[in-house]
């Protein structure tokens, strides 16, 4: 196991991390595996004694009374993510979906950070036009007078019309306009 540069007297990490918020003296005890990054403390707020480790391609974090307790939880939830035939989704057990390709076991809670492809919220373009995009594109494609006026007074933002006006044609062709 690699313990965090944190933890270990005289680096500059340690240095610093001392400076901030001195971390309790603990050596692990589990066997972890020898690429797995560990670190421990105690939390801010509420002030709960953890141990987290970090095995390739995911997080595990126990929480107890003691450092030594915390550590045995968080090698317990490592030993059932080994032994378990993992059924992945994107939904964490009783909470939120996650849409940045995350993944949660079914079965024993397992996480891994890069499980799927992330999703991608397509964003305010796919939905259809406001009555007030419809009467700004209404105005974009009939106003002459006014579009001669916009591109004498603000001529460096002609192009950026002209985009505004193609996207809210399209919107308003693809997905209509809301009233």
């Amino acid at each position: 196991m690699r313990i965090a540069a944190h933890h270990i007297k005289g680096t500059k990490e340690n240095d610093f991390s001392e400076m901030l918020h001195p971390s309790p003296a603990y050596e692990p005890t589990c066997a972890w595996p020898d690429d797995c990054m560990v670190q421990w403390g105690n939390g801010l707020i509420p002030a709960t004694p953890f141990f987290e480790a970090f095995p390739v391609g995911t997080f595990i974090r126990g929480e107890a009374p003691t450092i030594a307790e915390a550590e045995q939880k968080a090698f317990e939830k490592y030993q059932r993510d080994l032994s378990c035939d993992h059924i992945w989704g994107r939904q964490r057990p009783g909470g939120s979906l996650y849409t940045n390709g995350a993944g949660w076991c079914r079965k024993c809670g397992g996480f891994r950070g890069k499980m799927f492809k992330p999703i991608v919220e397509l964003g305010y373009l796919r939905k259809p036009l406001t009555r007030w995009e419809r009467d700004w594109l209404e105005n974009m494609e009939t106003d002459h007078e006014m579009n001669a006026h916009m591109d004498r007074v603000y001529p460096n933002e002609i192009n950026e019309r002209l985009k505004s006006q193609r996207l809210l044609r399209v919107r308003l062709n693809l997905f209509g306009c809301a009233q």
